[in-house]
């Protein structure tokens, strides 16, 4: 299933980041064990590069100050 987008919201098969919400703090990438998340240096808001490695344990969700993550 191909990566759909929308304006606010970049949504893959597993995980969900609100961009208008991100704040670009990098709390959740500092959290992440797998190293799947990390900020983009154009846009200054948090991007996924491999979603198939998360482990779904969420610590990314309960960290985020602003709640721009969601783990389906």
């Amino acid at each position: 299933m191909p990566a759909r987008s929308t304006a606010a919201t970049r949504m893959n098969r597993i995980v969900m980041i609100n961009e208008e919400r991100c704040i670009g703090c990098g709390a959740c990438v500092s959290l992440c064990p797998k190293k799947i998340l990390y900020i983009d240096t154009k846009g200054g808001k948090c991007k996924v590069a491999d979603e198939s490695k998360c482990d779904r344990l969420r610590g990314c969700v309960k960290i985020c100050p602003v709640q721009a993550m969601k783990i389906a």
